[in-house]
């Protein structure tokens, strides 16, 4: 289940992908190496808490967390290197990481160790290519992890001597920073640096998509709004108690908070529905001629979801006119009138 810190707020259109501002929350799809590499990153970011328990990341993570007064959500996939995952499962976490981060990442991260480069640093992101298509690459920031605390520069030399990374870096459009950990502990300089290049990336580029994923949203969108409805008289009863207990101002600020909590909840639990009912139908890719010359083919997410849910939703947040206005009846009448042209929509 996802970890989740802080408020969270309504995802962006996915007919407008945003030019992030500073208030902007954003998506990050987490690859990497090692397991190690990508726990401590995301611990680095969000804060010890997050992933605490996390050892070996063979399941689909998602974390989240107010970051420099931003939302920020990190989705971790398996590592791509320790895990021996047979492909139904590698699928399966593949299809959790889409649901958990749509409409789209703004970046896909890829975690590596700048000082266990090998000769075949970018062949380990050949299921990257395999199922998400070659367009991905263009929105992959490579982060060199590491927490020794020795001069960026020295190390950037080291790494820029090895073959196989600057030919990935190429493929990403040399999208890629060091990460100090033993600086960002005390200055927090390096997550700033993280998302700001994030930033710089979406300006350039737009948060990724494709059709997959807009599809999927829609889906989780749908199941979202089934789930909310089946909630419905529980929501009733929930809205009754705050308004026996509260008043005015209060109320309403209680109504917004237990707002966001069902919102969260039904999403959260819409996104695993729907990745349950995705299906990948994988394309093969010759990965040596895509990424090798340069020659990409897509290989594209192929979704048969087949999956109808019923789209009602009850709306509390029409409650908060009434209530600001001074009057917890108008809050009640506000929310039975969404409950009943609902039912009468649906008739």
């Amino acid at each position: 289940m996802a970890t989740v810190k802080g408020k969270t707020r309504r995802r962006e259109s996915l007919d407008n992908p945003p030019n992030l501002s500073i208030e902007s929350p954003l998506r990050m799809l987490v690859f990497g190496c090692s397991s190690r590499d990508q726990i401590a990153l995301t611990q680095s970011v969000l804060g010890p808490d997050v992933l605490r328990d996390e050892v070996n990341i063979s399941a689909t993570k998602k974390s989240s967390g107010v970051v420099q007064g931003r939302n920020i959500t990190l989705v971790n996939t398996p590592n791509l290197q320790d895990n021996d995952l047979p492909d139904s499962v590698l699928q399966k976490e593949l299809k959790k990481a889409v649901c958990f981060s749509c409409p789209g990442p703004h970046a896909v991260v890829f975690v590596l160790d700048p000082f266990h480069l090998t000769s075949d640093t970018m062949d380990i992101l050949k299921p990257v290519v395999h199922y998400f298509g070659e367009s991905v690459l263009k929105h992959t920031l490579i982060v060199l992890y590491h927490e020794r605390g020795l001069k960026t520069l020295s190390i950037e030399d080291e790494v820029k001597k090895n073959k196989s990374f600057r030919e990935l870096a190429e493929k990403c459009g040399q999208n890629y920073l060091f990460f100090d950990e033993e600086m960002n502990r005390t200055e927090g300089s390096q997550t700033q640096a993280l998302l700001a290049k994030v930033d710089e990336m979406v300006s350039e580029q737009g948060m990724y998509s494709n059709v997959e994923f807009k599809d999927a949203e829609k889906r989780i969108q749908k199941e979202e709004r089934f789930i909310r409805k089946s909630k419905e008289k529980e929501i009733r009863e929930t809205v009754k108690m705050l308004e026996n207990e509260h008043s005015g101002e209060a109320l309403a600020s209680e109504i917004v908070k237990y707002d966001e909590k069902v919102q969260l909840e039904c999403r959260e639990k819409a996104e695993l529905a729907v990745a349950d009912k995705l299906g990948f139908t994988l394309r093969v890719v010759d990965y040596a001629v895509a990424v090798g010359k340069g020659a990409f083919v897509g290989a594209l997410l192929g979704f048969a979801i087949g999956y109808d849910a019923m789209a009602v939703g009850a709306a509390i947040g029409a409650a908060l006119g009434g209530v600001l206005g001074g009057a917890a009846n108008a809050a009640r009448s506000y929310i039975s009138k969404s409950f009943a042209d609902a039912h009468k929509g649906n008739a």
